[in-house]
């Protein structure tokens, strides 16, 4: 699997035009959690007439803890406030590596903060597990608190793009797993951080590296107003 992965969306509609990407909510199993949201990854806005917008993303996983800014409903913003880099668990010849484990700590029932990653862990394949204390919270303080948990992706471990969060219960054992498709957005101005939802918005494509057999696609959107791969 490569590192890197571009989307290029080519702006054929006559007008400027505002894209955001995002990337599809991981798949979270083992416990309850609270709603899981998508989170812009980057915003294009007013991108002129035959112009290109690009989104590069990397397969490097963090773990993430914060909060969101407001409610999530009403299109909180995400600050990330800890990151630890963590492996997917995976199978090859037969060979099983799990995947990292990393505990959420919960300081005063009001601040987030992840422990060292375990590796291997008990992640299981495609998968990190990330697990929660009995003691330190409850999920209305998480609720009340705006306390988050999820993955993020980054270049370089300096700037992280949240993926995916969601708002955690105690006693908990999460298996976290990203996929490898991604959302671009028209229409609504967004910024980057922002949480969304896909069946909330308009005109939309999914990319799915996995099917496309490329890690290098390229989208145009054309005086139709439609998407349609080049």
């Amino acid at each position: 699997m490569p590192n890197t992965y571009r989307i290029t969306i080519q702006n054929n509609t006559g007008a400027p035009q505002n894209y955001s990407f995002f990337s599809a909510t991981p798949i979270v199993s083992g416990s309850s959690s609270g709603e899981i949201w998508s989170n812009v990854l980057k915003a294009a806005n007013n991108t002129p007439n035959g112009a290109k917008a690009f989104l590069d993303v990397w397969t490097n996983y963090y773990a993430i803890c914060g909060s969101y800014d407001g409610k999530p409903e009403q299109g909180a913003r995400v600050s990330v406030s800890k990151s630890v880099p963590i492996n997917l668990g995976s199978k090859s010849g037969g060979i099983t590596m799990m995947g990292s484990s990393v505990a959420l700590n919960v300081i005063d029932k009001e601040t987030c903060d992840l422990g060292p990653p375990t590796n291997p862990g008990n992640g299981k394949i495609g998968n990190f597990q990330l697990v929660t204390a009995s003691d330190q919270f409850t999920y209305q303080d998480a609720v009340n608190n705006n306390i988050l948990i999820g993955i993020a992706n980054s270049k370089d471990g300096d700037i992280f793009t949240a993926m995916g969060t969601f708002t955690p219960f105690p006693s908990s054992s999460y298996q976290i797993q990203p996929q490898m498709v991604y959302h671009v957005a028209t229409g609504q101005r967004f910024d980057a951080g922002q949480l969304v939802k896909v069946e909330q918005l308009g005109s939309t494509i999914a990319v799915d590296f996995n099917q496309r057999g490329t890690n290098n696609v390229v989208i145009v959107h054309n005086e139709q107003m439609l998407f349609e791969f080049a």
